[in-house]
């Protein structure tokens, strides 16, 4: 896990293949910490619309929209945006790889799982 800072969840998720200087990695993180928070059926939500993208015929797929409290999310098979839902932050929109915000969202339900089976 990330650091902790008091509590049983981490201040900062982790995830296989996390770098801390990637401008992706950075926003899937706000994203988690921010919107995700330690909600497993939030996580697995967003997991689920990731995973069961519906497919256009002849074409690579679609994008699905999604928005929580802090920001949306535009998924798309390869990329997905992670943006403000708010447009006055000042905050640009930032471009993830999908299969790395997957990848986060698998650890952040395991790692609540992992909480939860320890109380």
């Amino acid at each position: 896990m990330g650091e902790v800072l008091g509590g049983p969840y981490s201040a900062v998720p982790d995830w296989p293949g996390r770098d801390a200087s990637n401008v992706g990695h950075a926003r899937i993180t706000a994203f988690l910490v921010l919107d995700i928070q330690q909600s497993r059926e939030k996580a697995e939500y967003v997991r689920d619309r990731i995973i069961n993208q519906p497919v256009r015929a002849g074409q690579g797929g679609a994008e699905d929209d999604i928005v929580m409290n802090a920001y949306s999310v535009t998924i798309g098979p390869e990329t997905s945006v992670i943006e403000p839902a708010i447009d006055d932050t000042g905050e640009a929109p930032v471009v993830v790889r999908t299969p790395d915000l997957l990848a986060a969202l698998e650890r952040r339900i395991a790692d609540i799982d992992t909480i939860r089976l320890a109380r």
